[in-house]
């Protein structure tokens, strides 16, 4: 309990809520870009899927001007805003006010976006926030929590069914029954009112965003709510024909089942997490391990304490539990790795972020689970220690308190990344290098480029040539260059030191921001013009994060971890399997001088 006090003592100093939801990913123009020509639509990139019903768009220039804005539509899995059918704008610096509905949880959030149409623009710096609230207060967190741990328990009696069903003699005493299918019940209707509570909660939220029941039919949520309170009830009322003696059969547990993980899909549905069909799944089957491993964990630690007559039944139900949580384990890992990537863009995220600190202690308990998940295994099973002649023994009675509590702590962490922005968005991308000169290499030529200052507006462009070859196969006669959307730019001689030497010089009106094509022509008779082409990185007006560690994507490595860990589980899967399966053959004993006999 100190963990998780500890833990309420951390989230409140740390301000006791969560902040706002989604994210807005990216723009075009981006924020603080400055174009040369007026765009045709504006496009904002968001991390979870705004309600239709909810939109507020306007669009104003730096005099304060209103401009009149055409059709407005998503498209992308509802994740890309358009914004279309607009005039064309004239030069100035303008700024895009947004405000929308989160389809998960109802909040109304607002932001801007300054760009500049051949004129600079600097970006305000202003990350979105709440109109109506936080996202998330402790109550929020506790309320969720609660959910979490209530539906834990349930898929922990799913799993001590399933296992009686398969094993039903010896049977457990009644009163041991009794005690876990009270406590099973008592969860369910933890689970139903939290989730009530938290559901009215949101619906108060919608109401305060200014569209009430449009947003709720147009994010889904009600229908969603509708669906998840009527698997909850579906669990209770199997639990109740539990209860008044109905038999537990295969199809009671079975229907069980069946109703617990449609209701950890319409909660994963519900999660900021998920972002298309494909990561549903994986936010499904994360949760669905996460919790039936905690759960399990649980209920047989309750048990225990209910068997202490008979040993031999908990030993045999531990040991039931064991590959159910290795493969919740190896579940866990690759699904976590996988919404990992998705959710945290950089190790600076990771570590500079609310979402990325919970995400960081979460891994850390679970490491710490997982630690006495192998200690308990190495006392159910002796052949782990090398030590097959040993007993089989069950965890102790602390080792079983201290798992169950550090898998508490587990699901309120999993509840503050569940009401935490996720740690994306254009603060965390790789900022354009801001260096103002480069060198290249054509032929004999070492052609150096620079502009200064490098930023939207007059500037000046500066080409050294320097020949590698003595004497000097021919003097360059003329430099021009194409940079962005100025071309045919013809640079004037400045200095030469020598005939293979020059610098060249010209003044261009830089116009846009971003990576712009540049393309330096040095023209000589003979052998031939040298040619440069590349990019040449105009910074835009936002500010780029300093890097503490790495602004590399997390992505692909955690794509590759993923896969390493399934190849990981499916090898010792197999060999778990393989090892099973072989016949364990005893020492040949000699019953005749001339006979002998192999026993398996």
């Amino acid at each position: 309990m100190s963990l998780l006090a500890v833990t309420a003592v951390l989230w409140v100093a740390s301000g006791g809520v969560a902040q706002a939801h989604p994210v807005l990913l990216r723009s075009t123009p981006d924020d603080g870009q400055t174009v040369q020509t007026s765009p045709r639509q504006l496009d904002l990139w968001f991390s979870e899927p705004p309600t239709e019903a909810g939109l507020e768009i306007s669009l104003s220039d730096r005099d304060g001007k209103v401009i009149p804005l055409g059709a407005t539509r998503i498209a992308d899995r509802g994740i890309h805003l358009v914004v279309s059918g607009f005039p064309a704008l004239p030069r100035s610096v303008y700024e895009l006010r947004w405000s929308v509905v989160s389809k998960y949880d109802l909040h109304r959030l607002q932001g801007t976006v300054v760009f500049g149409v051949g004129l600079a623009a600097t970006s305000t710096g202003a990350p979105a926030r709440s109109v109506t609230g936080p996202a998330a207060t402790v109550l929020d967190v506790v309320l969720g929590w609660f959910d979490l741990a209530a539906t834990a328990v349930l898929c922990g009696w799913a799993f001590l069914s399933t296992a009686l069903a398969r094993r039903p003699d010896p049977a457990l005493p009644e009163p041991a029954m009794a005690t876990m299918l009270g406590l099973a019940l008592a969860f369910g209707f933890l689970s139903l009112f939290t989730s009530l509570v938290r559901s009215g909660r949101q619906l108060s939220e919608a109401r305060s965003s200014g569209s009430g029941l449009a947003i709720l039919i147009d994010s889904g949520q009600l229908t969603r709510w509708t669906l998840r309170e009527l698997s909850l009830l579906g669990v209770l009322v199997v639990l109740i024909r539990r209860v008044r003696g109905a038999p537990a059969g295969a199809a009671s547990t079975s229907l069980l089942a069946a109703f617990l993980f449609a209701d950890i899909v319409l909660r994963s549905a519900s999660s900021h997490a998920q972002g298309g069909p494909a990561s549903l799944v994986v936010l499904s089957l994360h949760q669905a391990a996460g919790l039936a491993w905690i759960g399990g964990i649980g209920v047989l630690a309750v048990l225990t304490s209910q068997l202490r007559e008979r040993r031999g039944q908990a030993l045999r139900l531990w040991k039931a539990f064991g590959p159910l949580a290795a493969g919740c384990v190896a579940v866990l890992t690759v699904t976590g790795l996988l919404l990992a990537g998705r959710q945290v863009a950089t190790v600076d995220a990771a570590l500079g972020t609310l979402y990325g600190g919970a995400l960081l202690v979460k891994l850390a308990v679970v490491a710490a689970v997982m630690a006495l998940g192998f200690r308990h295994a190495r006392r159910l099973h002796p052949w782990l220690t090398r030590q097959p002649a040993r007993e089989p023994r069950a965890p102790t009675a602390r080792g079983q308190l201290v798992t169950a509590l550090l898998g508490l702590g587990v699901l309120l962490f999993a509840m503050v990344l569940a009401v935490s922005p996720p740690a994306r968005g254009p603060q965390f991308s790789k900022p354009l290098p801001a260096t103002t000169r480069t060198t290249y290499q054509v032929d004999d030529l070492l052609i150096t480029v620079a502009l200064a200052p490098n930023v939207p507006g007059h500037s000046l462009l500066l080409v050294d040539a320097v020949s590698s070859r003595r004497p000097v196969p021919g003097p360059i006669t003329g430099v021009t260059a194409d940079l962005g959307t100025n071309t045919g730019i013809v640079l004037r001689r400045t200095q030469g030191a020598a005939v293979g030497d020059s610098r060249w010089q010209a003044a261009v009106d830089v116009d846009v921001t971003g990576d712009l094509p540049l393309r330096i022509v040095a023209l000589r008779n003979h052998p031939g013009p040298a040619v440069v082409a590349g990019t040449w990185a105009v910074p835009s007006g936002l500010a780029p994060r300093a890097v503490v560690v790495s602004n590399a994507p997390l992505t692909p490595w955690t794509k590759i971890g993923a896969a390493v860990a399934a190849l990981l589980s499916l090898a010792v899967a197999a060999a778990l399997i393989h090892r099973r399966r072989r016949p364990a053959t005893r020492p040949v004993r000699r019953v005749h001088p001339d006979l002998e006999v192999s026993e398996t």
